[in-house]
């Protein structure tokens, strides 16, 4: 075999120093960061010099003038490697403005949106003394950012280039805090670490790719035993949908022979269909799996359960309604009748409607077993999630929908309204509020789950054992590949494969 050349030698060297760096800047030193920077630190000029003599200005707050009035604007923002949640928070962020009184402080910008109403809600928002303000334990998913423009009030005669210079400096500001397995730091202002984590990152590409060239001569190497031709169809849940297409078009990359369609018909559906089109009839015929949120019903006794992977789920509700948090008890007293308006969880004054799903659905059952410990009321009185239009004599407003996509729209959009749905997906809409369960945080990290009841196994079903070599038992091997729980872990799902972050009987057939 021949030697490798200089060339080859000295590249593949730079892959690995490059490689190196860039893990050690974006993971090593915490991957749970917080990262700040102030934008804008400018005292607020109020008189003209050449002025005095026709117009003397006065800065009021409140009815009260401010003298020496200073605007500071600091930016935060999760830049680590992992979601950062309440209980990561040893100690809440605390900025200090040296030699200057704090006035007030807003929030003018956010993402997501929601990040504005938890910093700034009565009882638990911004809050300030003296020279101090102090931040609350505000939930930071990855690149979540959020701003605060604070109006101060005296002048710092020590002026130290820690506090920012936009538009003339004006004092120190020093940003404390502590983060569990993690930390906060300073971001620069022209080179922050994104812009080097991506310069090392497509250095690291570049590299990458004049190595493979030099070794493989522009020829890629197929994954012996990967593929499969032939027709799969993959039906079943709505909540694993998302991350089940994107993980199909993956396999379908690697493997043009194969053709695989993800529907999305429902849990308890997609195991009927399972049972009907895949039975011995068609057994020579096109691949079939149905995948559910959870086990199948006994009376299906040909069907075969692979578990894939924990799916976290949530309470949701509409933002409007005020609320961000309940106990176990008030949801049942929800579902129940005895809680009708918002108000009388110390919301908002609105009605509370229940956009539930259909029988069909796994989640719904997850949420029923876990946090009701009963089945959902059966009176469907709404059409369209908001009014009584089916019947009016009925005690709560609820309707039923066939999808995770169809429930979250009918929160997003009805004010008052409270469902359930997958962690992923509820975090991508604007109006949509997560709920915080008995005080605790929905988590992908599976040590935080003790005390959060409401998730559930995701099981992959045949209609008896595949035949090795068949598509569908290749289909099922790519589930536990690297693509395929890493595309799972995006979607915020914890992959089976995973099992020694898992206890033992979690992910059992």
């Amino acid at each position: 075999m021949a030697l490798p050349d200089t060339e080859t030698i000295l590249t593949a060297a730079g892959l690995v120093a490059t490689a190196v760096v860039w893990a050690v800047e974006r993971f090593l030193p915490g991957r749970k960061r917080i990262g700040y920077r102030v934008q804008m630190d400018t005292a607020i000029g109020m008189n003209p010099q050449d002025a005095h003599s026709l117009v003397q200005l006065r800065l009021l707050r409140q009815d009260q003038e401010i003298s020496d009035a200073t605007l500071a604007l600091l930016r935060f923002e999760n830049d680590g490697g992992k979601d950062i949640v309440r209980q990561d928070y040893q100690e809440p962020l605390t900025v200090e403005f040296a030699g200057r009184t704090v006035i007030g402080a807003e929030v003018p910008d956010a993402n997501p949106t929601d990040l504005v109403r938890m910093l700034t809600r009565n009882g638990g928002g911004l809050r300030h003394d003296g020279g101090r303000l102090f931040l609350p334990k505000v939930p930071l998913n990855k690149r979540n950012h959020f701003k605060v423009l604070v109006l101060l009030t005296g002048s710092d005669t020590d002026q130290s280039p820690e506090g920012g210079r936009a538009g003339g400096a004006a004092g120190t500001v020093t940003v404390g805090g502590f983060i569990s397995g993690g930390r906060i730091r300073r971001n620069a202002q022209r080179w922050g670490p994104r812009k080097l984590s991506l310069a090392l990152g497509g250095t690291f590409i570049v590299l990458l790719g004049l190595l493979g060239g030099l070794l493989l001569s522009g020829r890629v190497t197929p994954v012996p035993g990967e593929c499969a031709a032939g027709r799969l169809t993959v039906d079943g849940s709505t909540a694993f949908a998302p991350p089940m297409r994107e993980i199909a078009r993956q396999y379908r990359a690697r493997c043009a022979d194969a053709e695989v369609t993800v529907l999305e018909s429902g849990s308890l559906s997609g195991l009927g269909n399972l049972n009907r089109e895949a039975g011995p009839a068609s057994a020579e015929g096109p691949g079939f799996i149905a995948v559910s949120d959870v086990p199948a019903p006994s009376l299906y006794r040909r069907l075969e359960g692979n578990p894939v992977g924990v799916i976290v789920l949530s309470l949701v509700a509409n933002d409007k309604a005020g609320v961000d948090g309940l106990t176990s008890d008030q949801i049942r007293k929800i579902y129940d009748g005895t809680y009708t308006n918002w108000k009388q969880l110390n919301g908002h004054d609105l009605p509370i409607r229940l956009v539930s799903r259909d029988a069909g659905s796994g989640t719904r059952r997850a949420f029923e077993t876990s946090v009701l410990h009963s089945s959902e009321p059966g009176v469907v009185s709404s059409y369209d999630c908001g009014d009584k239009d089916r019947d009016e004599r009925a005690r709560l407003t609820r309707c039923e929908v066939n999808s995770t996509k169809s429930l979250l729209d009918a929160v997003d959009r009805v004010p008052g309204a409270i469902g359930y749905a997958e962690v992923y997906a509820a975090a991508q809409r604007r109006h949509v509020v997560s709920v915080r369960l008995n005080g605790n945080e929905p988590d992908i990290e599976w040590g935080r789950q003790r005390d959060y009841p409401f998730w559930t196994v995701e099981y992959l079903y045949t209609y008896g054992r595949p035949e090795d070599g068949s598509l569908t038992a290749k289909f099922l091997a790519f589930m536990d590949s690297d693509t395929a729980k890493n595309i799972m872990r995006m979607y915020k799902h914890v992959p089976c494969a995973d099992r020694q972050s898992l206890p033992v009987a979690v992910c059992r057939p």
